[in-house]
This record gives C-alpha cells, structure tokens and sequence, in this order.
C-alpha cells in the first residue's frame, strides 16, 4: 500500500488546517471531500509531490484526473488543495528528518491559508487557485525563513535561490536582514549539496520605475537597494494583480484604498507603466 494513505486521514487533514490558519469553512469542505474520495488511483502523483524532480509534472497530472468532469464541477479548487495538504503532511515528516524544526514548516505551509483568504478579496468568497505554485512547498524547494520566502531553482542552467515576496511580508531592514542571514545558514546546514550563485530575484517590486514614484523611506525602495538589476520587463502586468488583486480593463475604475494604489493609479492614467525586473542580491 502506498504510504501516502498514512497521511490522508481527516484527523491529519484537519489538524494541518488548524495549525496553518486555513478558516474553518474551508477546512470543513477538505475534510469532507476526504471522506468520500477514493485516492488511490491519484496516490502515486501525491507522493511525487513530496520529489523535487517530479512534483511539478505530478501537479500537472493530478489537476487533469481529479477535474474529470465525471467527479462533477469543483470550482473552488478544494479537491487539488486537499492533495496538496496531503502531500504537505507528508513533507512535514520529511521536514523532521532532515532536523528543520516545525516553526519552519508552518511558516511555509501558511501559504495556503494566505492564498485562500487573497482568492477571497478577489472573487467575494474562499477559494484556491494557486496549485500552480503551491506544489513546491511539499515537494521541499521553497522555505519561508522570517519575512521572505527563499526557492531552490535552477536558472539559465545555475543553481540560485529565488525571492519570493508573501502579501504579508514586513520589509523592514531589520527584517529582511534576518531573513537573508538564515537563508544563508539554513540552506548551507539542511541542503550542503546544493551550492547555488546567487540569491535572486524577479518582481515588480524591483522596477526601476518605482524610484520616481515613491518616497525615500519606502520599504519597497528599502527592498529593491539589496539589489543589482540585470533585466527589466517595463511591459509586464503582473503588478495588478498584488497592487490591486485583480485587473482592471478601465485603469479609471483602480481602487484608490492604499497610498500606493493612489500613486501607481495616477501614473497609468498618465500613460506611465509599472513593468518588473530582475535581479540578483548584493551581499552586505
């Protein structure tokens, strides 16, 4: 039998739902689903997810089985959460034998409560919708180490880590001085065999643009100075959908709730654009 029916037990399920601050009505509808799902056909790709090398491909997989629309509609996403889950219980024994303490795994695995409640402010209700990133962290290759979130990726064929930014994340410089300091002893003490170059990172919160928009204080600016950028996307949108959860066709009709929301708004109804860019971390 394979053993990833160890983990998926409701108990399992709802107790990681609990430690992870996923809200109730959610976890409610994953331990149903758990009840009466038959997992076996899908649990060899579950257990992939727990594999660096195979995850991503398995995610893949098992978005097309458990959406057979024999199963019927699931269009709050509460079927490929619930395996995600899975396999995250899976991942938190795998955490336990590497020695990585269990803070470390609920930090990260707060992931999927964050998404949940972001898919909220975007559609009026609790859903999930972020398979399409979720599947590394049971598959062990992001941590959230303090503020920040820290990937093993390969990238144009060098190993590096990957910044990753949480809607919640306070950047401080204290803050994001911690959290650089323990990517640096947590990665060289639980994963010594993956020597990366450089610490990266690909966001909108480093475009060169936002120099001309922000004040000097900015934590955003404060973010984008630990780095060197090598490469600007000045058409990219991804911005909208942090700055203001979702797009907007009419750029008139922007939400104006924020400071920062207010100054971007201004510059696109003047023509301006945000884009993103690239850049790799300047160590201090």
């Amino acid at each position: 039998m394979t053993t990833i029916m160890k983990y998926f037990q409701t108990d399992l399920l709802l107790a990681l739902c609990q430690d992870t601050n996923i809200p109730q009505e959610i976890s409610c509808e994953v331990v149903s689903f758990a009840e009466t799902f038959d997992i076996m056909p899908v649990a060899h790709l579950v257990e992939d997810l727990c594999l660096a090398d195979k995850a991503e491909a398995a995610n893949q997989a098992l978005q097309a089985l458990i959406n057979d629309p024999a199963l019927g509609d699931d269009p709050r996403g509460i079927r490929i959460l619930t395996m995600h889950l899975t396999a995250a219980l899976k991942s938190r024994d795998l955490y336990a034998q590497k020695g990585i303490c269990d803070h470390i795994f609920i930090d990260t695995m707060k992931c999927f409560s964050r998404f949940i409640r972001e898919y909220r402010v975007q559609f009026g209700h609790y859903g999930f919708d972020r398979s399409f990133w979720t599947w590394r962290h049971p598959a062990l290759l992001i941590f959230r180490l303090g503020t920040l979130e820290f990937e093993i990726k390969i990238l144009e064929n060098k190993n590096v880590l990957s910044v990753h930014i949480p809607s919640d994340a306070v950047m401080t410089r204290e803050g994001l001085d911690a959290s650089y300091k323990w990517a640096k002893t947590f990665f060289a003490q639980y994963f010594n065999d993956f020597h990366y170059e450089h610490i990266y990172c690909g966001t909108w919160l480093l475009s060169p643009v936002l120099k001309e928009l922000l004040p000097e204080d900015s934590k955003i600016l404060n973010f984008m100075s630990d780095y060197e950028i090598f490469k600007v996307n000045p058409d990219s949108q991804g911005f909208m959908r942090w700055v203001y959860k979702q797009t907007y066709p009419d750029l008139s009709s922007l939400p104006e709730e924020t400071s920062l929301q207010r100054i971007i708004k201004k510059h696109l109804l003047a023509g301006g654009k945000i884009g993103d860019a690239s850049g790799y971390y300047i160590y201090r």
